[in-house]
């Protein structure tokens, strides 16, 4: 790394990189169009998906008759 800077991301970066991630792009392909580093990117996809419950609920429903 030639030029390490510690920045913020901003929201605009992060709602457009959560978009971005929906249609399943490349994490590499992301960082360089957003111009993160890879290694942000992927502790950010890392903590998002520690974030989703693991748990699904199911409800029981009535048959038909």
């Amino acid at each position: 790394m030639q030029d390490p800077q510690n920045k913020r991301i901003d929201q605009a970066t992060k709602d457009l990189i959560d978009k971005l991630l929906l249609e399943r792009l490349s994490l590499a392909g992301i960082a360089r169009v957003v111009g993160v580093s890879e290694l942000w990117l992927q502790r950010y996809v890392n903590a998002k998906y520690a974030a989703v419950p693991r748990q699904v609920s199911v409800s029981a429903k009535k048959r038909g008759d």
